[in-house]
């Protein structure tokens, strides 16, 4: 058998070395305060962004559903401090495709990206993040690989053939192979590609061929060794792969240093330091500092070495951190040294559901899947990807607890990370304790928490902020008319001023805001103002780090001669923009009284907003009985089977904690009012008897047909956000295809609103799948996480 002995120095091992040279050049002038440094550096907040996709291949004409979490990286609780996120789509090229602004309220955005045209088939990159993440070195920004795959083309793509040179990385636990001492390597091998390569078998051979120590990579490529790596004799790494040997050198060495061994053992760690006999006389006795920390908390841990090589220091997980700990050594001029990272699942909160409930209705289906771990607080901001169990389509890298928990805390990317986080066990833990010692340094750079603590360049950002400029001629008091989400405003600009302003807007769909002045008392008149806004674009970020393309494989039995999609519903013939409108209008009403099939209707028009007096007469006058009680509080009831029941409310399809807000309501909002007098809930909830009331508003519409609009300015924003757009699964012409249970979509909901026994209620269309999967994730407002993926048995 013909043997290629391919030669490669561990370049990544020459890094650490390097990076242990630039610290010791870096601080040796002057001996910094540990403490301090650390505390101003970490003294901003942070917040991390995880993104939930609906999934990640993806279909010309599917969409995109996405949910985004803005985390407070010390509490792990949502963040409500930041309102505007950026979604962004770029090509392989880093070029941006698509990009929007979205809502964030109470730390939780959701939205959707149409593939439409502007993709081609490839790999693209699903960016998250906020502008407050601009100010931070650290990755707390989201990014997913996705690929879309066009039906219309066929894909003949052959698997590529990819060389079989490895990329092989012999990393020594905490930075340093120490000459004359047991060392830990990490092994990481890749292929050319960036992928990690399993089951890969390495012989560690001396300089007589002697066998000294062996290892194997596990499904990503990653294992790790022990051995003494004597001074005088060099050694070879030999590699197994596809009956091929492969050969590395293994002698980039310290005569002097400290290494560390990190042992799980039962309820704590072992951290063994080691150092040989050449370095023994120059550190002993000296005052070393172990410093812990997780970005926001720390402890010290003193270290000095007596008479032996070896130190060993016992620590109980709960004297850790919960979740990551960064360990770093210093030595006595407070110069890291070597840096370990450890997780610790001790107080890791998790949700976990149960025995799922399922009843089949004529076309749907309704489950229900109660949540274990909730807290008596506890209010949970949950999505839902709902797939055949078959999917090849659902296979990002990141779930939410190895994003947010893991990976800011490293500088590279991990392949397959929600691995270390499904069905938690002790292979896990040491695979993941086994990524952690491959990792180095983290993230939090020692040379820049000594010299460049972060400063507050850019702000969380609430809403859009504008300036208002007016000429000379051009003062008084402007009226800012109401929109969907505010009501007017009034601005006066005085003879001493020339401008106004107003921060914590929100403006959605490029819709204008309308200004005019008042001029006298009854009087107005079109103004001219010239306005600035912040923000005015998607501001851009650098610092992302590289993210690997799908794995993937996608030839499937679809090909351009194939029908995918039923487009029969959403065929519409080329009319006039007056028609085209009216069409759509219509369409949107008889969607509506499907939706509502089991209630009635009502859609408001313009003279029913003038003429309706108030919502507590217009309910009477639909059989409600509306009472205003002697505390000055609204009672509002209905009669049924003899009993007064009460109905739950929804207001612009959130349910209606306090109905006294009804009594000055606005009828010259009013979009539409569903009356519902059965038991049918359209989330699949349990509302009683009382049935359901669904009043949807809409601020613009008191305006739409006010002669005063001839004296408006509209002024358009070069950003608004772009509102969640309702999620609608595609329509299949084959549902029981391998083409359906590998790569369709049966639903994605954004936002689940759990009952009051904790349990999520869902409604899906019947597809005839016998076995469908529901990919959990989410958070909790007192920081308990979920992320599951659940099989359902539909019999």
């Amino acid at each position: 058998m013909n043997t290629t002995i391919i030669k490669k120095t561990a370049s990544k091992l020459v890094c650490y070395i390097f990076c242990v040279l630039y610290f010791n050049i870096s601080f040796s002038q002057d001996k910094r305060d540990v403490q301090p440094s650390y505390d101003k550096y970490i003294n901003l907040p942070r917040e991390i962004a995880f993104a939930r996709l609906n999934k990640s291949l993806y279909l010309k004409g599917e969409t995109i559903g996405f949910s985004v979490y803005v985390i407070d990286k010390t509490t792990k609780k949502p963040s409500t401090k930041t309102t505007n996120v950026y979604t962004v789509i770029t090509d392989g090229n880093n070029k941006t495709i698509k990009e929007q602004l979205i809502w964030a309220k109470e730390g939780k955005a959701i939205g959707t990206f149409s593939i439409d045209s502007t993709f081609t088939k490839g790999n693209y990159t699903f960016k998250a993040y906020t502008n407050w993440m601009k100010n931070f070195d650290e990755q707390n920004l989201y990014a997913q690989s996705i690929k879309i795959i066009d039906p219309d083309i066929p894909d003949n793509d052959e698997i590529k053939t990819i060389s079989s040179k490895l990329d092989a990385q012999f990393l020594p636990e905490g930075g340093h192979l120490v000459s004359d001492t047991e060392n830990t390597i990490g092994v990481v091998i890749k292929d050319t590609l960036g992928y990690g390569v399993p089951n890969i078998t390495g012989r560690i051979l001396n300089d007589n061929n002697i066998v000294v120590s062996t290892f194997k990579t596990n499904q990503v490529g990653l294992g790790k060794f022990l051995f003494i790596h004597e001074s005088k004799t060099s050694y070879t790494v030999e590699l197994d792969f596809r009956n091929r040997i492969q050969t590395f050198d293994l002698n980039t060495i310290e005569k002097r240093g400290v290494n560390i061994t990190l042992n799980q053992i039962d309820s704590k760690i072992a951290l063994t330091f080691r150092t040989n006999k050449e370095t023994l006389p120059t550190i002993k006795d000296k005052p070393y500092t172990l410093f812990i920390h997780n970005g926001s908390q720390s402890k010290t841990i003193p270290i000095t070495f007596k008479n032996s090589t070896t130190l060993v220091k016992a620590i109980a997980f709960k004297n850790l951190f919960s979740g990551i700990n960064i360990l770093t050594l210093f030595n006595e001029n407070n110069v890291p040294i070597l840096e370990r990272l450890f997780f610790n699942r001790n107080e890791v909160e998790l949700l976990e559901t149960v025995d799922a409930f399922v009843e089949k209705y004529q076309d749907s289906i309704a489950i229900q899947v109660p949540l274990s771990g909730m807290k008596p607080l506890d209010i949970a901001r949950l999505s839902i990807s709902i797939l055949p169990n078959d999917t090849k389509s659902y296979n990002a890298d990141h779930n939410i607890l190895s994003h947010i928990l893991v990976q800011p805390y490293i500088k590279s990317n991990i392949e397959n990370a929600k691995y270390y986080f499904i069905d938690n066990d002790s292979k896990k833990e040491y695979d993941l304790d086994n990524l952690l010692l491959t990792q180095g340094w983290s993230s939090y750079d020692w040379n820049t928490i000594f010299n460049t603590p972060p400063k507050q360049v850019y702000l969380f950002e609430t809403g859009i902020s504008f300036i208002g400029n007016s000429t000379y001629s051009d003062k008084g008091r402007f009226i800012l008319h109401s929109s969907k989400h505010h009501d007017a405003l009034a601005f006066i600009v005085d003879e001493k001023e020339s401008s106004f302003s107003h921060s914590n807007y929100f403006i959605e769909d490029n819709n204008p805001l309308e200004f005019s002045q008042v001029t006298g008392k009854t009087t107005m008149q079109k103004p001219s103002l010239h306005l600035q806004f912040s923000p005015s674009k998607v501001p851009n970020i650098k610092n992302f780090i590289n993210v690997l393309p799908l794995k993937e494989n996608t030839v499937f039995e679809a090909n351009g001669s194939d029908t995918v999609f039923d487009t029969k519903w959403n065929t519409v013939e080329q009319l006039d923009e007056v028609l085209i409108e009216a069409n759509i209008e219509k369409r949107r009403i008889n969607k509506l009284i499907t939706y509502y099939s089991t209630g009635k209707l009502d859609m408001f028009d313009d003279e029913q907003r003038i003429h309706e007096i108030d919502m507590m007469t217009y309910l009477n006058k639909q059989g409600y009985i509306v009472l205003m009680l002697p505390n000055g509080k609204m009672e509002l009831t209905i009669l049924r089977f003899g009993k007064r029941e009460i109905p739950k409310i929804y207001l612009n399809n959130q349910v209606l904690m306090d109905i006294d807000v009804l009594l000055n309501f606005n009828m010259s909002d009013i979009d539409y009012v569903a009356l519902d007098k059965t038991i049918k809930q359209y989330d699949a909830s349990n509302v009683g008897n009382g049935g359901t009331i669904h009043i949807n508003t809409n601020p613009g519409l008191r305006f739409k047909n006010d002669t005063r609009k001839g004296f408006n300015q509209k002024v358009s924003l070069p950003l608004t956000f772009t509102s969640p757009k309702t999620f609608y699964a595609p329509k299949y012409v084959n549902y029981d295809s391998n083409f359906f249970r590998e790569y369709g979509v049966i639903d994605w909901i954004p936002n689940i609103t759990l009952d009051k026994t904790n349990a999520i209620n869902l409604k899906i269309l019947d597809t005839k799948t016998k076995q469908i999967k529901l990919c959990i994730e989410g958070v909790t407002n007192e920081g308990r996480f979920i992320s599951e993926e659940k099989v359902i048995t539909i019999n």
